[in-house]
């Protein structure tokens, strides 16, 4: 049986660390305003208010018109297709699909930085040693750092969220007529994949971070998980496939699968020797 009181110490002791240390929340709050606020609000702005495909317009119509013919979603084809301007066919598709990828980045970005100074943070606060040898079992000790970083993370993705709805919303609406970001897509996004793929991200972060001795070493590993969202940022711009919410929810659900496995050999990581020979030596 888990012991909740031990898990909310644990995690309350960890996010007040994380929190206290500008170095590590100051960064996550820059990525997330930068990638997800001042990006889509940007692109919003000058993408119907200037001429961003210039003179090359003429060039890239036919192949854009072609591009939105073949597209898999009738309702998101019919409504490009009516779009008056290129400018603003470019700038819907780009809100709607290629920010996808943006939300999800900042997600695993911020989620890798706190999760992957579980372990090492202790050791480099000298706590470590105390902590392992307290009378807390080595599964409450992840489960409490597992929702140390699970909570910041998506508290700073469904605000940067929110703010991105009102401000983009505030730009589009009096040109598109609807309001962006409250659809089937985005919802699935942010509260089914977003909050499942944090999760795998911070247990598997966790371990790593069990595994090795320095922070540097906990992030390089970690940051494997970002070259996935390349591949989607690229299928997106190319047509390959779309993030759809069927689509979203069979990820969703993949990762929710794995998560299951992954907690799963957290519980039977109950070797306290071994931990604390892989952190102190």
């Amino acid at each position: 049986m888990v012991n909740k009181a031990t898990i909310l110490t644990i995690a309350r002791k960890d996010m007040k660390a994380t929190f206290s240390s500008k170095k590590i929340w100051v960064p996550m709050m820059i990525v997330a305003i930068i990638l997800c606020v001042i990006v889509p609000s940007g692109f919003a702005y000058f993408g119907l208010h200037f001429d961003l495909i210039g003179k090359s317009g003429e060039d890239i119509e036919k192949p854009i018109n072609a591009f939105i013919e073949k597209f898999p979603v009738d309702e998101m084809k019919n409504t490009l297709a009516a779009l008056p301007t290129m400018g603003y066919k470019f700038t819907y598709f780009f809100l709607n699909f290629m920010m996808i990828p943006f939300f999800l980045m900042v997600a695993i970005i911020n989620s890798m930085v706190t999760s992957s100074n579980s372990f090492v943070g202790e050791k480099e606060r000298n706590t470590l040693e105390t902590l392992l040898f307290a009378p807390i079992s080595i599964r409450d000790l992840f489960i409490g750092k597992v929702l140390a970083s699970l909570v910041p993370t998506l508290a700073i993705s469904f605000i940067a969220f929110l703010i991105n709805l009102i401000i983009v919303n505030i730009i589009t609406y009096p040109y598109f007529g609807e309001i962006l970001f409250i659809n089937s897509t985005w919802l699935t996004l942010m509260f089914w994949v977003i909050p499942t793929l944090v999760l795998f991200n911070i247990i598997l972060n966790v371990l790593i971070s069990a595994k090795v001795k320095s922070f540097q070493e906990a992030q390089q590993f970690g940051g494997i998980l970002v070259l996935p969202i390349v591949g989607i940022v690229i299928s997106q711009a190319s047509g390959l496939f779309f993030l759809s919410p069927i689509i979203l929810f069979i990820i969703g659900l993949v990762l929710l699968i794995a998560n299951v496995f992954l907690l799963k050999l957290v519980a039977k990581f109950n070797q306290r020797n071994t931990l604390f020979q892989s952190q102190i030596h």
